[in-house]
């Protein structure tokens, strides 16, 4: 069977030209009765100046305009399986670019090499060669099965159809034309039939720009105050972005050509849908994974001598613990989310159990737990994905665990630290403790300002070991595991939970991370009044992460942006 063609061949290039030029072919219908924004929701003044917003460590800068984004790791995979089904085979494509700590923020600066267009190439082919190899399979994800390659009506019909969800709007004739041309061409060569065209024509569409980019640049509007308003489609594609990491269904397309989503009110009971869909624990999963470090997890190494319980099966248990914790509060008792940061409550199976020092679960695989009243383990920091993946190999890390909690929970950015500060020995003194060294550390001018704003944190967790167990000594010396925060002092991890929960900054925090990852940029200054707003209502539904869902899609801020 063929692997290339020259058609094929064009949509390479227009994926690499894509990149330069932020243009890539028909953008389906705008719309151009845009509803007036209210207040300064949309990214056009800052907020109050004490308002919740004003907690935050919120960079300057100019407004985001409109712009293009490549499709994440995640969201390629996902709207590969939606369009081709879940058990489609897919090899690895290039790797995000991750900006203020998601992929979706960088994507929308990222491009493509000439290598990373062999990926997606080798990618979609696959995954459409598995396809197509089984009759069943392959009418499956076709609208129609042509009976030949003169068979146009079906083959426009299938193309239309499946052209519709890939490129998350509808196609315009010359696509059309081009993609039934390329599948009755190939389907008419020897050797060949119309299977094999379709197939060829499928692959084309997976490899163009117009599915790899989200075009998100919107129709400039006079009731938007100098901004533009995006279009039906392209709300229909940021929807399905933010709450399924996937391509639109057919319902949401539908909504936007009806017009639906021209107002909030219609953008919020198409998020509704969506969020009943289990598409949607599927995307809260890949947030998880990349609010609470899933990278780290995966990269962290432990001394086997000292940590002999670290296996690959334990590091994938901690990170479905993880992603369970808070699927269960968001979609499970859609409760308050910022009871993760104490709660006692969590999900194990039998070798995370063991780690835990909790019973055996009764039946297979993950159950429900919850540890004692006066167990040092609590909340999302007691979980061991957060222990192990800001640990070292040898030993804890005040400092890592204490920055971790500062950027995600508390959104406080720590810099680098500067050239030529001094490393930790490797190995201490006789009884001397990691938070004796720590101390000393702190004596160099360079080092005192960011340790001061880590350690006193990662303190209060330092009584859990490498890979999360508890444990009552360092070095053969009592922990101290005091610790201070805001001028207010807790001991010990739990503690340090119940504290968190507590400070002001955590809901606003939580708010603003949400918003990054759904609008695909990092809040700025300006997003101030946005943020406000988002950040009372999600205090007045009680930290319900479920509406403020609802919230960011139906806001100003996700439904205009500045021109280009």
């Amino acid at each position: 069977m063929r692997t290339s063609h020259p058609l094929l061949s064009g949509c390479l290039c227009l994926i690499a030209l894509c990149a330069c030029t932020g243009e890539i072919g028909g953008s389906g219908s705008h719309a151009s009765n845009a509803s007036e924004p209210s207040g300064h929701a949309g990214g056009t003044g800052t907020g109050a100046p004490d308002g919740p917003a004003a907690l935050l460590d919120l960079p300057s800068g100019a407004p985001v305009s409109a712009r293009l984004h490549k499709l994440t790791a995640a969201e390629f995979a996902n709207s590969v399986h939606d369009l081709l089904g879940a058990d489609a085979p897919l090899s690895a494509v290039e790797p995000d670019n991750v900006v203020a700590g998601f992929p979706s923020v960088g994507a929308a600066s990222a491009t493509m090499s000439p290598a990373g267009v062999g990926l997606y190439e080798a990618a979609s082919g696959a995954a459409t060669e598995y396809v197509f190899a089984d009759p069943a399979r392959m009418a499956s994800v076709l609208a129609c099965v042509p009976q030949s390659a003169t068979d146009s009506a079906c083959l426009d019909k299938l193309l239309t159809s499946f052209g519709r969800r890939a490129f998350r709007r509808p196609l315009t004739s010359d696509e059309i034309s081009r993609f039934s041309g390329l599948a009755s061409s190939i389907g008419q060569e020897t050797g060949s039939n119309i299977a094999v065209g379709v197939r060829h024509a499928l692959w084309a569409i997976l490899q163009s720009p117009n599915f790899l980019y989200r075009s998100e640049f919107g129709t400039p509007s006079s009731a938007a105050g100098g901004r533009s308003q995006f279009s039906g489609f392209e709300l229909a594609s940021r929807l399905a972005a933010a709450l399924w990491n996937s391509v639109p269904d057919d319902t949401l397309l539908d909504a936007a050509a009806a017009g639906t989503l021209d107002s909030s009110d219609g953008i919020r009971a198409q998020a509704e849908r969506l969020l009943t869909d289990a598409r949607a624990h599927r995307a809260l999963k890949s947030f998880v994974d990349e609010l609470y470090g899933a990278r780290d997890l995966a990269e962290a190494i432990k001394d086997p001598a000292l940590f002999p319980a670290w296996t690959p099966t334990l590091q994938s248990a901690m990170q479905e613990e993880l992603e369970r914790r808070v699927d269960d509060v968001v979609f499970g008792a859609h409760g308050d989310f910022l009871s993760l940061y104490d709660s006692k409550t969590t999900f194990v199976n039998a070798e995370l159990a063991k780690l835990y020092g909790l019973p055996s679960p009764t039946g297979s695989g993950f159950q429900p737990a919850t540890f004692p009243d006066d167990s040092q383990r609590a909340g999302l920091l007691g979980a061991g994905a957060i222990l192990s993946a800001f640990a070292l190999p040898q030993r804890t890390s005040p400092t890592a665990r204490g920055k971790f909690v500062n950027a995600s929970l508390l959104c406080t950015n720590i810099p680098p630290p500067p050239p030529g500060v001094p490393v930790l020995p490797a190995m201490p003194l006789p009884n001397q403790t990691l938070r004796e060294r720590l101390t000393a550390h702190r004596t160099n001018p360079s080092c005192a300002t960011c340790h001061s704003l880590m350690d006193p944190i990662g303190f209060g967790m330092d009584d859990f070991d490498s890979i999360g167990k508890w444990r009552s000594a360092d070095n053969g010396q009592p922990l101290d595991t005091t610790g201070t925060y805001d001028g207010k002092s807790f001991d010990g991890l739990a503690a340090l939970g119940q504290l968190l929960r507590q400070e002001p900054v955590a809901g606003p925090c939580f708010v603003s991370k949400v918003y990054e990852n759904a609008l695909g940029r990092a809040a700025l200054e300006v997003d101030g009044a946005a943020l406000d707003a988002l950040a009372n209502r999600f205090k007045a539904n009680g930290n319900r992460a479920d509406l403020l869902l609802l919230d960011v899609v139906a806001s100003d801020a996700f439904r205009f942006v500045q021109p280009s």
